[in-house]
């Protein structure tokens, strides 16, 4: 094992129950776009913050940075640059993601336009959903691969 970051045998299935509760957000957060209800979404809008940074930089610096020093260490180029793809993937989602966040929390209630909203959460929903379903099949066992 290459030093630096350590392998976290917890580390998988925190990731896992962070993505259940992160999707249980987002689906509050959906409720209250659909119900035009601006507090219930304001405080919505920073639960998911509240559980999305934390997870994201959990991701950063125990997966990401893990794999890659192990992966370059073992000379597994293909597999290092799968890893650096998701690694840039996912930085922009997470930064749109925020963004989107920050805005509306910004924006005052009556200036809410939540058909524009809910469009966005629509591609903000995929986007997760699809991220969340690759990183459980690919990632995670790639993770648990090296210990």
């Amino acid at each position: 094992m290459a030093t630096g970051v350590p392998h976290y045998s917890a580390l998988v299935q925190g990731l896992v129950n962070d993505h259940r509760q992160l999707l249980q957000t987002f689906g509050e957060l959906k409720k209250s776009a659909d119900a035009e209800d601006p507090a219930a979404f304001k405080q919505a809008l920073h639960d998911f913050k509240a559980q999305l940074v934390p997870h994201l930089l959990q991701e950063a610096i125990k997966l990401y940075t893990f794999l890659r020093q192990e992966l370059k260490a073992q000379g597994n180029q293909q597999a290092y640059q799968m890893v650096n793809g998701y690694k840039t993937e996912m930085g922009g989602i997470g930064d749109a993601a925020v963004r989107f966040v920050e805005t509306y929390t910004a924006t005052a209630d009556a200036d809410i336009d939540f058909a524009e909203v809910r469009d966005a959460l629509g591609d903000i929903g995929r986007l997760l959903g699809d991220r969340i379903r690759r990183e459980e099949a690919e990632l995670y066992p790639l993770y648990q691969s090296l210990h």
